[in-house]
């Protein structure tokens, strides 16, 4: 039989019922085995109770999507069958406990299989309802057809700190829901996956990731409040502080956070801090005050849908103006984001870079979808991006200073970049506050020193779209029907939309925007100018990326939007249908 190339298992229930443990167990031992996964959990933004699904894609070759349909589907309620069994392709499964008493009633008639199986029985016969993940992990394995001694020593690890008795349940569970789906399923052969060998890969977060690259940077300094979808960049700091001579700082609230990260990052260490859109709206004054400081503060924004609490456990991009504009005055900051969650590793350490070399604030914003899903990755080469710190002068390069003169902290360079140093080197006292200020940093409020130090703030912006690549080039044709361009986590359905376009002789040119500020243009204008239309893919219901190139860009009437604003991740089929509309 042909082996398929990739297939999608989802498992759903309410929360609390180890459905995430049951993905997690499958996820990490298939990642060692080489496959390439990414994974999707949806969830209510409550503690315990409310629907949720883990979706893992497993594929041959690197994914960067959820993929669209479902091939297996385990249901612990009939709540899952109804919200999601529509999406089984046909000759897919739904096994769905038979304890709820499942109405497959929708599917008679169709090449959908559906099996109502005793999941909570069986879990009952080794004493206890917790343990129905497990039998549905057994039957999922017997479904894909994969060995089960990885599994079987995967479980007995993770309940090893527990006794032998649990443990010595658990892989009875395990076994006796395997065993339902063999014997249910007789000489049915499943189309399944063949191993693909191992591979040197790493499987984590989003967040994870952007904690491993703030590391790698160097920083060992972060100030922050909790908030989803960005607590577990806090999280995994916190975890490994003792082994980095690393100190974090929960704080009360978000502006305490933002300026204690300030007050680190003016002592002279790389310091940050990480929230997501509330978080942002409140770092606003203090993001202001860093810019007229001119501290290269680095904030994660992991964006989730707005405004307000919104709905914080779904995925949106909706906080591109909040980045660029919500600081008050005229504000000078840099605003990039990652195309991956491998990006956020090596993307996460240029945004210490730039904040460095330009002496201003650097917003990081992932979205959720990377945030907090996982994805494989090839393991991170810890070399790969150099640590620059820019102007940061060596106490043995400063000239005497006579009283009562200061170091001229903010001098009016040509390049609008001023000499750095940091507190108690010699000869390099200056003055820092939130006022507008001489060269020296002592307030002056003449309006030719005013006009001066602004235009220096923005003068040194000028050169950042020729230090950093603005954007991921997948573009193939010296002319093309459309050029699409997306940020963050649109990447994936973006890519397998156009390799469909290529396949059928349609032109389709695609960049991932990296850089959003300050705006790309003179980069991006080229693309534009090759292209018939311009399709800008986001997750917003307003069109702020759109309305940035349609501000900086020329020839704006090819310029046409594809919105999605529903919580869920953009699908293939989606782009796809967007980049129809305007060939």
């Amino acid at each position: 039989m042909q082996k398929r190339k990739d297939f999608i298992w989802k498992m759903g229930g309410q929360q609390g019922e180890g459905i995430e443990s049951c993905g997690e167990i499958m996820a990490t031992i298939l990642a060692k085995e080489g496959y390439s996964l990414y994974s999707q959990r949806l969830f209510a933004s409550r503690i315990k109770g409310g629907h949720t699904t883990f979706a893992l894609r497993v594929a041959l070759e690197q994914v960067m999507s959820i993929g669209e349909g479902v091939d297996f589907l385990l249901s612990l309620d009939q709540e899952t069958v109804d919200m999601h069994g529509s999406e089984v392709r046909e000759g897919g499964y739904i096994i769905c406990d038979s304890k709820v008493n499942p109405d497959f009633s929708k599917f008679e008639g169709t090449k959908v299989n559906c099996l109502s199986l005793p999941i909570s029985e069986t879990a009952m016969k080794q004493g206890s309802l917790l343990m129905r993940n497990i039998v549905a992990l057994g039957m999922s394995v017997a479904l894909l057809g994969f060995d089960t001694k990885m599994f079987k020593d995967a479980i007995a690890a993770k309940f090893a700190k527990k006794s032998q008795e649990i443990v010595d349940k658990n892989l009875a569970a395990f076994d006796d829901g395997y065993g339902l789906v063999m014997e249910k399923l007789g000489d049915v052969e499943i189309d399944t996956l063949p191993a693909p060998g191992k591979k040197d890969q790493m499987f984590l977060l989003g967040n994870e990731a952007c904690a491993l690259g703030a590391i790698a940077a160097g920083s060992r300094f972060m100030a922050s409040y909790p908030i989803t979808p960005a607590s577990e960049v806090m999280e995994y700091m916190i975890k490994n502080m003792d082994k980095l001579g690393a100190t974090i700082v929960q704080t009360e609230d978000e502006i305490a956070a933002c300026m204690t990260a300030m007050g680190g990052v003016y002592a002279g260490v790389r310091g940050f801090t990480c929230t997501s859109g509330p978080g942002l709206s409140l770092m606003a004054e203090s993001l202001s005050m860093a810019s007229m400081a001119e501290l290269p503060m680095v904030v994660i924004d992991v964006q989730r849908s707005g405004p307000s609490t919104g709905m914080a456990t779904k995925v949106e991009q909706s906080d591109i103006d909040a980045a660029c504009y919500n600081a008050h005055g005229d504000y000078s900051g840099i605003v990039i984001s990652p195309t991956s969650i491998e990006e956020c590793f090596y993307e996460i350490q240029k945004a210490f870079n730039l904040a460095e070399m330009y002496q201003c604030p650097v917003i990081f914003m992932p979205d959720l979808q990377q945030g907090l899903n996982k994805q494989s990755v090839p393991s991170f080469d810890l070399n790969r991006v150099p640590i620059n710190r820019g102007k940061m002068m060596k106490e043995a390069d400063l000239p005497e200073l006579e009283q009562p003169n200061y170091f001229k902290r903010f001098e009016l360079t040509e390049d609008g970049i001023s000499p750095r140093t940091i507190p108690g080197m010699k000869n390099g006292l200056f003055l820092s506050t939130g006022l507008e200020h001489n060269e020296e940093g002592k307030p002056a409020e003449a309006p030719t020193m005013h006009v001066a130090q602004t235009d220096k703030r923005f003068r040194k912006l000028e050169t950042v779209a020729d230090n950093y690549e603005p954007f991921l080039n997948n573009a193939k044709y010296d002319e093309a029907d459309v050029l699409v361009v997306g940020m963050a986590s649109s990447r994936g359905a973006i890519e397998e939309a156009v390799a469909e376009f290529d396949q059928e002789g349609v032109k389709v040119n695609h960049l991932q925007l990296r850089l959003i500020k300050p705006f790309p243009a003179k980069q991006l204008q080229p693309f534009m100018d090759a292209a018939k239309k311009v399709v800008i893919v986001e997750h917003n219901a307003t069109g702020q990326l759109t309305n940035l190139f349609k501000i900086n860009m020329h020839k704006k009437s090819k310029i046409s939007s594809c919105l999605k604003y529903d919580g869920n991740p953009f699908t293939k089929s989606y782009v796809k249908n967007a980049i129809k509309e305007v060939l």
